[in-house]
């Protein structure tokens, strides 16, 4: 076990006031491990990460990358992980309500079976109910378009083979749809439940906000079949739709018009039925007009 070589990715926002308590426990959970790396994405926090890093604890298993700017979870997710040399990824948020010692009995049980992936399940959240409500709407939303038979989608703690995570697509928020995209890939995953603890420091970033991109992203999930079809292939369908929609209702406009004489111009469903149609082609227009290189 102590031979494999791991990168625990943790991006982070304006997480000062709990990161050295968080790297201090990391590195007492991993304290047998030799050959491990903590990767820290900074995702444009108000101060530099760096300057918060107590000196003893900067040494060369630790990596510090700092964005700009603040660009989102899943983007840093992604930098943190091509920045990694570890063979295996270990992933985390730094909110602290994550503890490292559950990520160690994660790993220990990644190790001990051959599989491509361990996830986890929180049994039991110590959230407030804001943000237990607005979790568990986007869990049922993730879960209603992805059909995935994983009881917490949200829930950060993943172990992953490194070669794995470079198979998926990760852009968006898409960070909450790891699990169901390395379902779609037949990958061999497990899920083990894991504590959770209060957040202690710093200002939690949830709102219904955080809902859109996920309602947004889980259509285009479906649409795509996990995003293992192209972008063509997705708004084809959306162009299907629209177009046997409006044929659906310009056959019923026809039939009024044969058996109730109904005049087509002061109809409304005509309108509606044409305006579908034509939506559909211009949908179709995009989709055909992708540049192949990004599809």
């Amino acid at each position: 076990m102590n031979d494999l070589s791991l990168s625990i990715v943790i991006p982070t926002f304006n997480e000062e006031q709990g990161i050295n308590e968080l790297l201090r426990e990391i590195k007492k959970s991993f304290s047998d491990i030799n050959n491990y790396e903590i990767v820290i994405v900074d995702d444009g926090s108000k101060k530099p990460l760096i300057e918060n890093i107590e000196k003893d604890l900067i040494d060369k298993d630790l990596k510090v990358i700092r964005n700009n700017f603040n660009i989102g979870q899943t983007p840093s997710i992604k930098l943190g992980v091509e920045n990694s040399k570890g063979e295996i990824i270990a992933l985390m948020d730094g909110d602290g309500q994550n503890p490292p010692v559950e990520v160690r009995k994660l790993y220990d049980i990644f190790c001990s079976k051959d599989l491509d992936a361990v996830v986890s399940y929180r049994e039991k959240r110590k959230d407030n109910l804001y943000k237990k409500i607005i979790s568990k709407s986007g869990n049922f939303i993730l879960r209603f378009f992805t059909k995935s038979k994983f009881k917490d989608l949200g829930s950060s703690i993943k172990i992953i083979k490194k070669e794995v995570l470079n198979n998926i697509k990760f852009d968006g928020e898409l960070h909450r749809f790891i699990v169901p995209m390395l379902e779609k890939r037949n990958y061999e995953i497990e899920e083990y439940g894991t504590k959770h603890e209060y957040r202690k420091t710093g200002k939690s970033n949830y709102g219904f906000n955080r809902l859109i991109p996920v309602f947004v992203d889980g259509l285009l999930f479906y649409l795509s079949d996990g995003f293992t079809k192209t972008k063509r292939y997705a708004i084809g369908k959306i162009a299907f739709f629209t177009l046997f929609l409006g044929l659906v209702i310009n056959s019923v406009v026809i039939y009024q018009k044969i058996t109730n004489d109904v005049y087509v111009h002061r109809n409304p469903l005509f309108i509606i039925g044409i305006t579908s149609m034509l939506i559909s082609i211009f949908i179709f227009s995009i989709g055909i007009s992708i540049d192949k290189n990004e599809i």
